[in-house]
């Protein structure tokens, strides 16, 4: 063995050269061709002893084939594909390593929301000398540039930092006294999250309905949810004669509910359910038995309201009943004690659904006052609920107005209170008064609050005056008799009575005189 020969052996391992490789940055970016045309990916290394170069298509290896070409002509080399097919679409990757060494079996693990463990392997080929120490980087998937974790790791292993949320790839190369191999990246991205575990099972499952040929089932989220937001659910089903469970749906369910239709009437059945999350699956958890039939309930009816519904006149009524039942009842409206159904109108409207009913009356008048009946029957019995409604509304004309203690300037009115009050106790009436030479009507008082009052007003014609009036003057007496006697002399007068006695007995006295007055009749 002649020293010469160490030496240049000393001189090859200190001149050697980790590969470089530069791409024009437009193939980087992406390459578009048409069908039937070349591809050409051209790219120029460095590095000392001589690269071996890989290409590989979607992470899978190249080799040359008809319509494949590798041309390496260092520190050129280029992949040629003739004839490009639609089948060529894909990622392309160049891979050079020389003598300086790789790091292998690259590993990310025991992710959590702010770090994660980065582990890996010694290259197969150290370049001769000794490793020194590894070289750590990241980037997020919408970075071209790689940072910098650490560059002067001495151990296989070490915790690298993240931010919650934020997914990234890794790469580490070796480096010994010649200088850095080519890096080792990690083929997918780690999300920054704390680990998902398996989700807790869901609580109060239950059969909260039950039809003819289903079972309407329903539960609650569990407690714990694993760590992730990502929850959904199984169910399966299972009549009492089998064996096996049957899932009743594709895929799984997002929501706390499901509808487990297709059952056989009069089957006895069995459901249970389960929580999943990308953590794994929860244990089942499971209903007794149940009997899948029509279930009889009477009905029950309730309106949405609190003592008497008052509108004014031109409103709106709204009335809504809530309406169960099993089988589904059939409801009908009415009106006070009538026993026709109110039907849909141009001012009426009727809605019924699964679970209630709703009345709404236009353009409300006094006479839609009264008190709406709904009921609902089916075959296990009938129920019914009613509402009061009050329609305000102008009150009606007084009643039986009389005319009484006339005199020179005043009278007395008094009335009766109107049939209709309009809905609402009347605390006021006005009164009008009328001459009736003149023919016009003019407010007398607007606040009387009584159903009598002293006026002087028009009901039929009234002459204003006392309560007693002059009477009419009799007709000419005539003397019928006369006496003379000792001490007296009388005469007798007789006289038609007058036509008008001006509303008092009359009285006639002739001063001096005693006469003895005869009326004829």
């Amino acid at each position: 063995y002649r020293p010469e020969n160490m030496l240049i052996l000393l001189l090859c391992f200190f001149l050697s050269v980790p590969p470089t490789i530069e791409v024009d940055v437009k193939l980087i970016e992406g390459l578009v061709v048409k069908a039937g045309s070349t591809i050409a990916l051209p790219a120029k290394m460095t590095g000392r002893p001589d690269p071996e170069i890989t290409w590989t298509k979607d992470a899978r290896a190249l080799s040359r084939d008809k319509r494949t070409e590798m041309n390496n002509n260092y520190p050129l080399c280029e992949l040629v594909i003739n004839d490009a097919v639609r089948s060529d679409y894909g990622k392309y990757a160049i891979v050079a390593k020389n003598s300086s060494g790789q790091a292998q079996n690259l590993k990310v693990a025991y992710v959590t929301k702010n770090s994660c463990m980065v582990s890996w392997e010694n290259p197969e080929d150290n370049g001769g000398t000794e490793i020194t120490q590894y070289i750590i980087e990241c980037r997020q998937p919408s970075q071209r540039g790689w940072t910098v974790v650490s560059s002067d790791c001495t151990k296989r292993l070490m915790k690298a930092p993240l931010s919650e949320g934020c997914e990234y790839f890794f790469r580490v190369s070796a480096e010994n006294k010649i200088g850095a191999g080519p890096p080792t990246e990690t083929k997918a991205p780690v999300l920054a999250v704390d680990p998902i575990e398996k989700p807790g099972e869901p609580i109060d499952f239950q059969i909260s309905e039950i039809g003819k040929t289903f079972c309407f089932l329903k539960w609650k989220k569990p407690d714990y949810d694993g760590g992730s937001r990502n929850l959904a659910y199984h169910v399966e089903k299972k009549p009492k004669e089998a064996e096996e469970w049957e899932r009743i749906h594709k895929g799984a369910i997002k929501e706390t509910y499901f509808m487990a239709d297709r059952c056989i009437e009069n089957q006895i059945y069995q459901f249970r359910v389960q929580t999943k999350n990308e953590g794994g699956e929860s244990n089942w958890v499971t209903t007794a038995e149940v009997l899948v039939k029509e279930q009889l309930v009477e009905p029950e009816v309730k309106i949405k309201l609190d003592g008497t519904l008052v509108v004014k006149a031109g409103d709106s009524i709204p009335i809504e009943a809530m309406v169960k039942g099993k089988p589904q009842p059939d409801v009908k409206w009415t009106k006070d004690e009538g026993t026709e159904e109110i039907r849909k109108g141009p001012r009426l409207q009727i809605e019924t659904g699964a679970d209630f009913s709703k009345l709404l009356v236009t353009g409300a008048r006094r006479t839609d006052s009264g008190k709406y009946v709904v009921t609902a029957s089916n075959s296990a019995g009938t129920c019914a609920a009613h509402a009061t409604v009050n329609v305000l509304d102008r009150p009606g004309p007084i009643r039986d107005l009389k005319v009484s203690g006339i005199t020179i300037d005043r009278c007395i009115l008094t009335w009766e209170v109107p049939e209709d009050n309009g809905g609402c106790d009347i605390y006021n009436y006005i009164i009008e008064k009328c001459e009736t030479k003149r023919g016009v009507w003019s407010v007398h008082s607007n606040a009387v609050i009584t159903n009598k009052a002293n006026v002087t007003l028009q009901s039929e014609a009234i002459v204003a005056g006392t309560q007693f009036s002059v009477p009419d003057a009799p007709e000419t007496p005539e003397v019928t008799k006369i006496t003379k006697e000792e001490m007296t002399n009388s005469v007798t007068l007789v006289w038609t009575r007058p036509k008008n006695d001006g509303g008092s007995k009359i009285i006639v006295k002739i001063p001096g005189v005693y006469v003895f007055l005869t009326f004829l009749m």
